[in-house]
């Protein structure tokens, strides 16, 4: 190639990376170089981004407000909620995007979500 990425390929190398920026972030980090991002560039975004991101305790305790603890079995979000959330929030996950977070949230039979469990999977170590 020419040694330079476009957005999207910038976008699909730091996700391959371990970041996961939101679009406002992806396009400061892409603002950040003169042209278009270089190796330079990625390594400096990467660094930054893996700096800001979320543990799996910060993870839970955002979900906090929206979870209940259900005969103290540990805190719960129904999984309908967390697709509309998911959809309707932020940077708005695919349809795609949705399926996969319900096969790694695994909702149980009464269609909760273990919040925990489902922070430990979107967050490996």
């Amino acid at each position: 190639g020419d040694g330079v990425l476009t957005q999207d390929e910038f976008l699909g190398a730091l996700r391959a990376g371990g970041a996961c920026p939101n679009r406002e972030e992806l396009e400061e980090a892409f603002r950040k170089s003169a042209e278009a991002p270089d190796l330079r560039t990625y390594k400096a975004a990467l660094r930054t981004l893996l700096r800001r991101r979320p543990t799996v305790d910060s993870l839970k305790e955002g979900f906090r407000g929206l979870a209940l603890d259900i005969k103290g079995q540990g805190m719960v979000m129904d999984a309908e909620l967390l697709k509309y959330l998911s959809t309707s929030y932020g940077d708005a996950l695919t349809a795609e995007e949705v399926e996969a977070l319900m096969q790694l949230a695994e909702p149980d039979e009464d269609g909760e979500v273990d919040v925990s469990r489902l922070a430990e999977r979107l967050m490996p170590v």
